[in-house]
């Protein structure tokens, strides 16, 4: 089933389309959180959360329902066809990935029985990376032919830049918390060592994580606070959105321009949702505001990007879909 769009770029929304995944049907009863994006061109994405798996082949003005409700809490694409899913039950030490390599028809589990979280999914190139909090970790280099293993405590998200392949491999950095404090992992060895990266001291609990390139990254935390480095970590500066609240999402091009998504899921209390930068973090403008709480954000250039999360509200929450109309 195919739901078509609902377009709202008045007010504080201009320059997006804010829409959801289930359109204007009103016999369609589809509500609940979108936790992750991912488009493989302009046109072919898909997105996942509690109340669904869905795929759109027009840049996300309508989509198409793949799989039902449950607790699908990343997605990543390898191909325009190939998918990759990631399950887990909220409370459970229990995870399983999903692939198929034809448009979501048919699925196969890659390593049953092995996962056991459920913090973070990468899929790019030949690299497949499973991060599973403080349970062992799953990662492989070849495709997923062979898998390597290891436990990083109080993990909680990861990037891995793919803009330059160093001498001994590529740069993976994941993001944990010591609470509250977070603390910072990076291999430039494609995971066989890691090392921790010093960050200022006093931060609060973090939220996100987002590399640009391997040197240029920012890590988004509590009361509306981003830490920024553009030389892999040697160097930090802290920056203050005009909001205190968490930040949820992150999405920078190599330029520094992005957006930053913060917590707004209390519908009594309902403000800003989005701010955009144009260097690096240093200012920041809001662009949405009112119902909306993204937690993922995607792009494939600073002026076409995708956001996906929930509209609070009773009884319960519905799916947003945040488009840039730039």
């Amino acid at each position: 089933m195919v739901f078509p769009i609902q377009e709202k770029t008045e007010g504080p929304s201009q320059g997006f389309i804010i829409t959801n995944t289930q359109g204007t049907d009103d016999k369609v009863t589809y509500s609940g959180q979108l936790l992750d994006i991912q488009f493989w061109n302009e046109q072919i994405g898909w997105t996942c959360g509690y109340s669904g798996v869905y795929k759109t082949m027009d840049g996300g003005k309508t989509w198409q329902k793949m799989k039902n409700e449950g607790g699908w809490y990343h997605i990543q694409l390898t191909s325009p066809r190939e998918i990759w899913l990631l399950e887990g039950q909220h409370g459970k030490a229990w995870a399983r990935l999903w692939h198929s390599t034809n448009d979501g028809e048919s699925w196969e589990e890659i390593l049953p029985g092995k996962l056991q979280g459920y913090g973070a999914l990468y899929c790019k190139g030949p690299v497949r990376f499973v991060l599973c909090n403080d349970f062992a970790s799953h990662w492989s280099i070849d495709g997923g032919k062979n898998w390597k293993e290891q436990t990083f405590f109080g993990s909680l998200k990861m990037a891995i830049p793919g803009d330059v392949k160093e001498r001994m491999g590529f740069t993976i950095y994941i993001l944990g918390s010591k609470r509250p404090a977070p603390y910072l992992l990076k291999s430039i060895d494609s995971g066989e060592t890691w090392k921790e990266i010093l960050l200022p001291p006093g931060l609060p609990y973090p939220y996100s994580l987002f590399f640009a390139t391997s040197w240029k990254g920012w890590i988004g935390l509590d009361q509306g606070k981003i830490v920024a480095t553009e030389d892999g970590g040697e160097t930090w500066k802290l920056y203050q959105l005009p909001t205190t609240r968490a930040i949820t999402a992150l999405w920078f091009d190599q330029l520094g321009r992005g957006y930053a998504a913060v917590q707004n899921n209390n519908y009594l209390q309902l403000a800003e949702s989005m701010f955009k930068t144009e260097d690096g973090g240093k200012s920041w403008k809001m662009v949405l505001s009112g119902a909306k709480q993204i937690n993922a954000l995607f792009g494939l250039s600073y002026k076409k990007v995708w956001g996906a999360g929930a509209c609070p509200g009773l009884p319960t929450a519905t799916d947003l879909i945040v488009i840039s109309n730039q």
